[in-house]
C-alpha cells in the first residue's frame, strides 16, 4: 500500500450532512450539497471532500452522519434553508493513500490503511479529526475504474 504523510493547513468547507447508514446518508448529503450550491451565486466550489462523522462499529447505523463538502472561494454564512453550513477542518498530519477505482471500495481501503499500514508505521491515530475523502477527479468525466480519491487518515 502506497502511503505518504503530509500536514494539511486548516481550511473551511461548505457542507451538507446526511443521517443514517452511510450507503443511504452519503448520497443524500451529496444531493443536498450540489442542489444547494446551485443557489449560491457568489460562491465558487473548489475541492470536493467527504467524510463520515461516526465510527460505524461504535455508532448505531441510524445515527451515523455523513458530511459532503467543498472548499470554496467567496464569503459564506450558514444557509439552513438550503441545508448548507460552514465547518473548519483543523490542521494536522495525515497518512494519505490515493485510491483508484469505484467509491464502494473506500471502506475496505480505509480498513487496510488503519489495520495494516498503521500498525507497521511509527504513527498514531488522531481520533479528534475526521478521516477525509478528497476527490481528485469528476465522476461524470471519467470511467468508474479511473476514479481517484485521496484517503486521509489523521495522525497525531
Amino acid at each position: 500500500m502506497d502511503v505518504r504523510i503530509e500536514t494539511l493547513e486548516a481550511f473551511n468547507i461548505i457542507y451538507s450532512a446526511g443521517l443514517g447508514p452511510y450507503p443511504q446518508s452519503a448520497p443524500k448529503a451529496w444531493d443536498q450539497l450540489f442542489s444547494g450550491l446551485k443557489s449560491l451565486k457568489d460562491i465558487t466550489p473548489k475541492q470536493i471532500i467527504g467524510f463520515g462523522m461516526d465510527d460505524p462499529f461504535l455508532t448505531p447505523a441510524p445515527l451515523t452522519r455523513y458530511v459532503a463538502g467543498t472548499t470554496y472561494d467567496g464569503d459564506f454564512k450558514d444557509t439552513p434553508d438550503l441545508n448548507l453550513h460552514k465547518m473548519e477542518i483543523k490542521s494536522g498530519k495525515y497518512a494519505i493513500h490515493t485510491m483508484k477505482g469505484p467509491y464502494h471500495n473506500m471502506p475496505a481501503q480505509f480498513a487496510k490503511l488503519r489495520n495494516e499500514w498503521l500498525p507497521t508505521s511509527e504513527e498514531e491515530l488522531d481520533c479528534s479529526r475526521p478521516w477525509l475523502e478528497i476527490y481528485l477527479n469528476d465522476p461524470f468525466e471519467v470511467a468508474e475504474e479511473d476514479y481517484l480519491t485521496d484517503l486521509h487518515l489523521p495522525l497525531k
